[in-house]
């Protein structure tokens, strides 16, 4: 059963004598009940943009089309003071950079006791009470006495606990986490998934995972979607991407993954170029410029129509040509 599912989403921003700059163009994307699923590409391909138009958090000139299913209601097309009661209490969000999120004039209990007082008209004490047990649960030591301390006085992986702390005060049933482990070491990059995934059966959590890394899907996520350029590329169980990537952009981040047991003469493999200025798209496949199985019929090339939740592979190569040759 789907607890979240993104139809046919596209996000636009109008420029001054110029046509809207599309940043995403028909994502289509289904979350499972207690699924895991991660939503992976370089930055500026439109991940985070799509987990803020889920919440309609863009900003006001944002055009924004398509349709967000949430309790059988579109979110897109709800007024504001619905949306209010949604974000935090059904759909909560884990935003990227712990330090920038919280509030540093507001103590750690002053900030996690307010989204209990806010969505759910909880006293004082029992607001503490509970952000008490919250902390507790994400493994924070002497929750007590941190409760009293302000952001500074943590480090980033003890933040970056409290927001997760923070976004699941209400026990939602959808959690939006963009790159929650971001600017950590491998060490609580660890942890925090672990983390992450222990709460996700403790509480029946279904979470959509944004991230760079494919590492990270490969430790956790049941299903992984690949996004290029404001599309999606790839899609499929995470078992099956990671050991036959059928599209040269996800061979490309593969190889670009540090591999610990390689030997010392192994060199990484960079994707070549820039991602793509998403004013000047070349036609047919975005990825084609930076891509070493190009040939003419790649720029005339549009991926199939796909629903949510269906397998996607956006390239005319086959797995089997992909996995034979070098990205470039």
């Amino acid at each position: 059963m789907s607890v979240l599912e993104v139809r046919d989403l596209t996000i636009r921003y109008p420029r001054r004598g110029e046509e809207p700059l599309t940043v995403v163009r028909k994502l289509n994307l289904r979350l499972e009940a207690g699924q895991l699923l991660g939503l992976v590409g370089e930055s500026g391909s439109g991940k985070s943009q799509t987990a803020l138009a889920i919440l309609g958090l863009l900003d006001s000139d944002a055009i924004v089309e398509g349709q967000v299913i949430h309790d059988g209601r579109d979110l897109l097309k709800q007024p504001e003071p619905v949306l209010r009661g949604v974000r935090g209490n059904r759909v909560a969000m884990i935003f990227q950079d712990p330090m920038t999120s919280l509030n540093p004039h507001l103590t750690i209990g002053t900030q996690l006791a307010e989204v209990l007082r806010v969505h759910r008209g909880a006293s004082s004490d029992a607001a503490r009470a509970e952000a008490i047990r919250m902390l507790q649960a994400v493994r924070i030591p002497a929750a007590s006495r941190r409760m009293g301390q302000y952001p500074h006085q943590l480090s980033g992986g003890m933040r970056q606990r409290v927001m997760i702390a923070m976004a699941l005060m209400c026990r939602p049933q959808v959690l939006l986490a963009d790159e929650p482990t971001t600017a950590l070491d491998v060490t609580i990059q660890a942890q925090v998934l672990e983390l992450l995934d222990e709460l996700r059966r403790e509480f029946g959590l279904s979470i959509l995972m944004i991230t760079h890394d494919l590492g990270v899907v490969a430790q956790i996520c049941d299903r992984v979607m690949v996004m290029y350029a404001g599309s999606i590329m790839e899609s499929g169980s995470t078992r099956q991407l990671l050991s036959a990537p059928g599209h040269p952009y996800t061979r490309g981040l593969l190889e670009s993954l540090p591999d610990l047991d390689a030997p010392a003469e192994h060199t990484l493999r960079p994707i070549p170029g820039q991602p793509p200025n998403l004013a000047f798209l070349p036609g047919g496949c975005p990825f084609r410029p930076r891509c070493g199985f190009e040939t003419d019929g790649c720029a005339d090339y549009r991926a199939p129509d796909h629903g949510p939740g269906d397998d996607v592979r956006a390239c005319l190569r086959s797995p089997e040509e992909v996995a034979r040759n070098p990205v470039a």
